[in-house]
Parts: structure tokens; sequence; C-alpha cells
């Protein structure tokens, strides 16, 4: 296939880098190699100390322009989100790529001001700061782009629908009915954003003279939350997350449920400091990051942004796209005083399962569809041995990774080995595998998306969604994922209630499933189970199989023999 460039030009906040991001998803369902450019980052990087002259500008697009035509010549899809303001340098780079399909986001300055989370629109138009693009810097809209998208009155949907339908006119791009994929994936999914991230030092690394090097930097200390998140980052989980975020991706995630770049991302990813500690490691430029067990220092950051997040949002609602009630947005804002944004380094070997090997074994196996199921009970139940049957029935393959919290990984939380692996002797093998993996702290419906994107850097197809009646449940799970346009993820997501064992059926069900009231379901929690087998009482074999409960009294046995 040949490549061809799609070039969103429109003002700040016009919608490039959200729709970018979600054509980018559309066209790798139709096996189409894509690569994204978005504008900040080619800002940071490629045309690093640029500035904003009209000189610079067209220099910037100018290197926007010359690797856009190298990915096309390879025969992928360059996808560039530039405000790329000047007619004349756009036209040049049409002439030069040839396949080049032109996007303009059009939108009033009314409705961009409105929907401009930091309010710089409005700081523009009272004259607060200046050349600023639209305003008081022009911005020459094209002439004759192939698409024009009106996006402060058309849904994100309809806007792509004329997008991938202008391609697809142009038979640059496959016509698919309905764009439902009409052919079997010959591979297992791609990761969240297409690259799988690992910020853990490579092999060989001189750690020791880095951790040294660490020692002369400010330090900041993790709590629970930014340790467990340290570890998922490391290994990959949070791809394409290289670190913790900025402002900007916070204040985007909070009303959006999007990164800065428009890729899906449903929660905030943060690191909190004292002022002094992130006053010092901004002009430092880099800080420490140390555990709180044993004092170690376990990487390092390399810090872009220092911010308050009280302040981003003082004198404006934040609502996301889940309600003024959201746990997470709730909690964040609680969390700090100051958060610190950059990219980490990570020391030390993995310790738990890396999207890798997951992946790998995969690719090993033959399998292109496969079911996650994240199991947050240490005990091995009914209940996720009943969702784990459904998913293996969908796919073909399941793979179990059960939870521990970071602080007990290595505590009784380690019951949770054999009672997963004896549950794996329930189904049929190979098809089934099971790994340990790390909580990610979240509460609400956005830890479903969450749990849904490291499902897919894992390799699954598929992912087991439940949520807890408190966090709105299969149907709180469904609303998380409307936020986002189909195929704008990878992996597809089974949102399913909580199982009990119905005794007006005598089997494992849900309350959409199973008839009569509470009176009716035999279930327990994970607490309630942990303090029967303290007390040395066996669970009824509806709530656990009395196979798995073997190995957990086997453990305790030989935890007490060792005592």
């Amino acid at each position: 296939m040949n490549g061809f460039v799609v070039w969103f030009t429109g003002l700040s906040g016009a919608g490039k880098s959200t729709l970018g991001a979600m054509l980018a998803a559309e066209l790798r369902t139709r096996g189409i190699r894509v690569e994204v450019l978005d504008g900040d980052e080619v800002r940071t990087h490629l045309s690093k100390g640029l500035g904003f002259s009209r000189e610079d500008r067209d220099t910037n697009v100018r290197r926007i322009g010359f690797v856009a035509k190298l990915v096309a010549r390879s025969g992928a899809c360059a996808i560039t989100g530039a405000i790329s303001p000047f007619r004349e340098i756009r036209d040049e780079q049409r002439a030069q790529i040839g396949r080049f399909v032109e996007v303009y986001c059009c939108a009033s300055i009314v409705a961009l001001a409105d929907r401009d989370p930091k309010g710089l629109y409005r700081k523009a138009l009272a004259g607060e700061i200046t050349g600023f693009t639209g305003i008081d810097d022009p911005y020459e809209p094209p002439h004759l782009p192939e698409v024009t998208v009106y996006t402060d009155r058309e849904s994100k949907e309809e806007s792509l629908a004329k997008i991938v339908g202008c391609l697809e006119w142009l038979d640059l791009i496959p016509r698919w009915a309905s764009g439902v994929v009409t052919r079997a994936p010959t591979s297992i999914v791609p990761p969240h954003g297409g690259e799988l991230v690992n910020r853990r030092a490579p092999f060989g690394w001189r750690e020791g003279d880095e951790r040294a090097r660490a020692r002369s930097l400010p330090v900041i200390d993790l709590d629970d939350e930014g340790e467990a998140t340290l570890e998922l980052l490391a290994r990959g989980a949070l791809s394409p997350l290289k670190g913790f975020m900025g402002s900007k991706d916070w204040l985007r995630v909070a009303r959006e449920m999007r990164l800065e770049n428009g890729l899906p991302w449903p929660t905030l990813v943060t690191l909190p400091a004292s002022e002094e500690v992130a006053r010092a490691a901004q002009a430092r430029g880099e800080a420490a990051l140390r555990e709180k067990q044993h004092g170690m220092i376990v990487g390092t950051i390399e810090v872009s942004d220092v911010y308050c997040p009280e302040d981003l949002v003082r004198g404006r609602e934040l609502r996301g796209p889940l309600g003024a009630d959201d746990p997470e947005i709730t909690r964040q804002l609680r969390r700090g005083p100051f958060l610190v944004g950059g990219e980490v380094q990570v020391f030390g070997p993995d310790t738990i399962f890396p999207p890798q090997w997951s992946r790998r074994a995969f690719v090993e196996q033959g399998y292109t569809s496969v079911t996650a199921l994240r199991a947050r009970t240490i005990v091995a139940r009914r209940a996720e041995e009943y969702l784990g049957r459904l998913g293996l029935d969908l796919t073909g393959a399941l793979w179990i990774q059960w939870l521990a919290n970071l602080e007990d990984r290595y505590g009784e939380s380690t019951i949770g080995h054999g009672a997963y692996r004896a549950l794996r002797e329930c189904f049929p093998s190979p098809r089934v595998l099971v790994s340990e993996g790390l909580d990610v702290r979240r509460s609400g419906a956005r830890r479903a998306v969450l749990d849904a994107i490291i499902s897919q850097n894992h390799g699954a197809s598929h992912a087991v969604i439940t949520l807890s009646a408190e966090d709105g449940g299969a149907s709180g799970a469904e609303r998380a994922f409307r936020v986002y346009a189909p195929g704008e993820l990878g992996v597809t997501p089974l949102c399913i209630e909580e199982p009990f064992y119905s005794t007006t059926l005598n089997e494992m069900a849900t309350e959409r499933s199973a008839p009569g009231d509470a009176s009716t379901r035999i279930t327990a929690t994970e607490a309630e189970l942990l303090d029967m087998i303290q007390r040395g009482e066996t669970p009824p074999p509806e709530i656990v199989r009395p196979e798995v409960m073997r190995e957990i009294l086997a453990w305790k046995n030989a935890k007490l023999m060792g005592s």
C-alpha cells in the first residue's frame, strides 16, 4: 500500500489532536500503519529551541512535513496535528508530499474560548498576552481543504466519519461496511497508542553509578500510590505514558478523559511533593524517587512541570464526562499540595510479569484473541471462575492477572499464587495464563477504562470489566466506555455485573440473568473470606472450590510451621 499524509490544521483547541488520535485508532483497526506527529510533542523534541516568529513557525512546519513525507514513503500514514497557521507553507508541503489530505478543524473563537481550560483565549482577547494565533497573530484558513469539520457544532464521531469517508473516497484506505472488521486479525492487538513503553533501566546499565548520582538530587518520597504507579510505568503497563502527568495532561484528562495529544486516557497519574521539594526539583530539573519501606532510591524523574491542582481549577467548575461527583477528580484535587510531572527512569529488575512476557506468550501460542481478567480478590472465588469461563468461551484464550497492593505483596497476599494456580487447573491447559500484578489504586468508573487499557498493553483483545455497586456496576462501566468513539480503544470491554451463586438457578449468575432477591444469592467479600480462613472455617463450595481451598490451607499450614 502507498503511504499518505493527513494534515490537520486549525486554531489551538479546535480538536486537531483529538480527531488525529481517533483517526489513528480507526486506521489501525483496518490494518494501516500510523504515526502521529503531535504539534506539542514536535515542539518539545524535533523543534526544541524554535520560537514563534514567522520564520520559526515555517521551520517547524517544514520539519514536520519532512518527517511526515518519510513516514508516507515507507508505506504508512502520517497524521500531523500542528496549527500550521500560514497557507503558503501548508501548500508547499502538499506539493512536496503528494498524497496529502488537508483537514481543516473550524471552530469559532467564542467556542474555543469557552472550552479553553487555561483561559488563554480570554487573556489574549483582554490583551494580557500577545502573539496568540487567531487573536493578534494571523491564521490563514485553507482555501480548498479535502475535509472541513466544524468542531463547535459537530460531534467528534460526526467529524471522524467525514474524514474517514473522504479517505475511502480517495481510495487511500479500504472501504468497510459499517466500520466493522471483516477479516480475522493476524496478530495480537497493538499496545495503547501503538507503542509499548518501558521505563526500566536496561540490563547491563550502570545502575550503581546512577543510584549514587541520584543521591545528590532533590528527593521525592513516594506514597503507596506513587510506588505502585512507578512500578507500572517501569514495566510498560501504563503505555504510552513515560512518567507522571504535567498540568496540560491533568486538565484534559480530568475534563475529557484524554491526554493533551488527544489519546484516550481515563485516570490522573500524578506524583505529589511538598512545595519545598517540588520547587527544588523544578530548579534542578531532576529529582530522585525514594520508596518508603527501606528508604531506597528507586528511580529518577526529569522534571518538566510543577503545579498545584487547585490552582488549575480555581474559579472554574471542573466537570468531567462522568459528572460532578466523579470520585477520581475529588480524590486528585486533594492530592498534593504540589504535583510534579515528567518522564521517569526506574532502577532494578522486573519483579512482576511485564507486558512483554504475556505478549510473547500469546504470540508463541498463536493466540490473536485473548480475554483478560484482572482479579482483585486474593482468594480465587467461583465468581472469578465464572467470569473467566465467559471470556474463554468468547475468545478461546484467557489471561488472569490477580492483583495485590504493593505494601502487602510479600505478606498474606502470597496466598494468591496458590489460589489462582489451583483455579487454573479448572480450565483447559494451556489456554489459560495466570500471572501476578499490582492494583492501580483507583475507584469509580474511570478505573474500568484503565483496566481495559492495561489489559490491551499486555496483549488482550477483550477485557472483563466488573465494578462494585458503589462505583456504578456494569452500567457505570458502560457509561465510561461510551466517552470514546468505537475503535478508539484497541480492546473490547465486556462489562459484567458482579457474579454470585443463585440458589434459584443452582449455578453462578448475575442480577441481570438470575431471578430472586438477595436471599437467593450466596456470595462473600474478600474480607469475609479471609476472616473465615483465619478462624479455621471453610467457605461454602458455592463460593470457593474445594481444590482452591486445599491450596490456601496448605499455604497457611506451611506458614504456621515456618513461624
